[in-house]
């Protein structure tokens, strides 16, 4: 099978640039990204820099095949500020028309926190996103993919799953999520309805984001379970110079090696 891996695996120790990234994951042997660059501030993307990165995937002979939705502490997806409300609307439009242009079909979004306070609130602010972008989403062949990222929280995506059919709401799996929640088994029911995954290990404690191997995933379990999911499995390793003291090449050439591990290559 073909694979992807994340374009931030390095944005947080050597920080290279397109170019050279990307050059490594073609030659590492990635044929494929998932775009996660700026998923956790408010940068709107230009037309022109959608255009020059997507001229970077292409001229490494790479393909995008989703995208990272992004928010901040302030600007997020079930905000009571209406201000910040209407900014993760915005930049959810950018990543939802630069996920169409770089050739993506799905973003990812992270719902409410279950236990937060005013839950029933905070998950209608959430809808009132869905709507406000749905149309965009239908126009551009765009998914949103919902992501597992908090304790019980498969318990909201039920409820985002049941209103909402597939072509326009799925179902981003995140590994590391499900193993420090301990909640895989409430996760297995939505199988068919995954548009993107981000896989990771982790020793149930931290969320580390590193190769499979490093932690108490249940990889065999995982790769069973997502076994001809019908696009290419997406790795969200990420670089921690603390875990791995080497350079780029070797943290990448441990990553293939890891996922060969598991014979999905």
């Amino acid at each position: 099978m073909r694979l992807s891996i994340t374009t931030d695996m390095f944005n947080y120790s050597f920080r290279p640039g397109f170019e050279r990234k990307f050059r490594l994951f073609k030659e590492t042997g990635f044929d494929y990204i998932h775009w996660c660059d700026n998923w956790n501030d408010d940068k709107l993307y230009s037309r022109d820099e959608m255009h020059g990165i997507y001229g970077f995937i292409e001229n490494a002979g790479l393909k995008c095949l989703d995208v990272h939705g992004t928010a901040t502490k302030r600007i997020a997806i079930d905000t009571f500020d209406d201000e910040a409300h209407r900014k993760y609307i915005s930049l959810l439009e950018n990543r939802i028309e630069f996920c169409h242009l770089i050739g993506g079909d799905a973003v990812v979004v992270h719902p409410p926190r279950y236990h937060a306070s005013d839950i029933e609130r905070r998950f209608s602010r959430s809808l009132d996103v869905i709507e406000a972008v749905k149309g965009l989403c239908q126009d551009l062949g765009v998914n949103l993919a919902v992501e597992n990222c908090h304790r019980d929280d498969h318990l909201l995506l039920e409820r985002y799953f049941t209103l909402y059919e597939p072509e326009l709401v799925g179902f981003c799996y995140d590994s590391g999520h499900a193993n420090i929640h301990d909640n895989l088994d409430d996760l297995l029911q939505y199988r068919d309805i995954v548009t993107v995954t981000h896989l990771h290990d982790n020793k149930g404690k931290k969320d580390d984001h590193q190769p499979p191997g490093f932690g108490t995933v249940d990889w065999e379990r995982v790769i069973e379970w997502l076994d001809g999911l019908g696009k290419p499995l997406n790795f969200e390793v990420t670089h921690n110079p603390l875990l791995f003291l080497g350079s780029m090449k070797g943290f990448l050439k441990r990553t293939w090696e890891s996922i060969e591990s598991l014979k999905v290559v």
